[in-house]
């Protein structure tokens, strides 16, 4: 009859897992304990002992113990040896410094001798530029032209020119005809004169041909006389209009003279006024601002003085714990060991009998599953038969 593959025990299994995992540990540091010998010296590997130790299944088991020996070669162990000397006098140093030298630390800060902080630039400094500084030009300044400053031309100004020119006309047309008119009356009587001793009679053609030559020519004259009165009233207009002109431009020229002149004074004596505002202005000013400039640099000096005073305080009193410090975090001495080579680390892999023993149940249990199943397969086939 086939019967189901027995479930191995845990315990057994543990236990025996452990024993494995001893031995591949053993055998790694056996390995890994290589001995060394370089220029700078050797490294030695011996057993000096076992140790013992009581596994979860109650047995006793035992373990080599190996000490490492390190000789160092003459010239690195005379380098050691100096550097540990320099460690010890160092820490002498620093133990000497910190009984002694910091002893200052334990009394209280003592600022009393340090000078007096300024907070106060004192009555002296000044926010105001007193009496001297002034805001208002004076009854000197002043913003009206006065009396001699004027917007009219006064009477003798023409908006308009001339007089009457209607009888210089008349006496200049007057004059001319006077001129030409005896000529006119000879030459008319030369004329019919000549008219009658030809024998030309009135109302004939060429006594009016005469006639109207005669009429034409005083006509002529009449119109020469008109010219020439025209051109005298012309001419005595624009005299007229000039003489104006002449008259309006000199008094206008002198309005403008006056007041210029007056606008001249006025900003004259208004500049002089503010200028010497401005100069006396500046200088309170100017006075104010070194007063108070010399005070403030003086206020400046004495805090420099305070603040130097408490540096240089307190860097005498940290000086101590400074110098202990430096000593205390001072670079470790280099061992001349470290020169040597480090030992090997080689890596053996451990045997995973849990695993096995695990893997070889299910094998077994796999195959009698396919036992069963074969025998069951050939039962309902023999039924199959009856």
């Amino acid at each position: 009859m086939v019967s189901s593959p027995k479930v191995p025990s845990a315990t057994q299994t543990a236990q025996t897992q452990s024993e494995y995992n001893q031995n591949t540990a053993t055998t790694q540091q056996l390995l890994n304990m290589v001995n060394q010998d370089t220029p700078y010296g050797n490294i030695s590997y011996n057993q000096t002992g076992t140790s013992t130790y009581t596994g979860a299944d109650g047995k006793t088991y035992s373990v080599p113990q190996f000490t490492q020996t390190t000789t160092l070669n003459p010239q690195q162990q005379s380098t050691l040896d100096q550097s540990q000397q320099a460690a010890t006098n160092i820490a002498s140093t620093a133990n000497n410094l910190s009984s002694t030298g910091l002893s200052q630390l334990s009394q209280p800060v003592d600022t009393s001798g340090a000078p007096a902080l300024q907070t106060s630039l004192g009555s002296g400094y000044t926010s105001t530029l007193g009496n001297d500084y002034s805001t208002n030009l004076g009854s000197g300044y002043t913003s009206n032209i006065g009396n001699g400053y004027t917007t009219s031309l006064g009477s003798d100004y023409n908006t308009s020119f001339g007089g009457d020119v209607s009888q210089a006309y008349n006496d200049a047309k007057n004059a001319v005809m006077d001129q030409y008119t005896p000529t006119l009356d000879r030459n008319a009587e030369a004329t019919r004169a000549q008219e009658l001793a030809s024998g030309v009679r009135a109302g004939s053609a060429a006594y009016s041909a005469n006639e109207q030559t005669i009429g034409d020519n005083y006509t002529r004259a009449a119109n020469q006389a008109t010219q020439t009165a025209q051109s005298v009233q012309n001419q005595l207009f624009n005299q007229q209009q000039q003489q104006a002109a002449y008259t309006d431009s000199a008094l206008l020229n002198q309005a403008n003279f006056t007041n210029n002149s007056a606008l001249n004074q006025a900003q004259f004596g208004n500049s002089a006024l503010l200028n010497q505002l401005n100069s006396q202005n500046n200088a309170a000013l100017n006075s104010a601002q070194f007063g108070n400039s010399a005070l403030l640099n003086s206020a400046n000096f004495n805090n420099s003085a305070n603040s130097q005073w408490l540096q240089n305080y307190y860097t005498q009193r940290d000086q101590p714990l400074n110098e202990l410090s430096a000593l205390l975090s001072g670079s470790q001495v280099q061992n001349a060991a470290g020169t040597t080579s480090s030992t090997p680390s080689t890596q053996v892999a451990g045997t995973d009998y849990s695993s096995l023993v695990n893997q070889q149940y299910q094998n077994k249990y796999q195959q009698y599953q396919n036992t069963l199943s074969g025998i069951s397969s050939l039962g309902t086939g023999l039924l199959s038969f009856l």
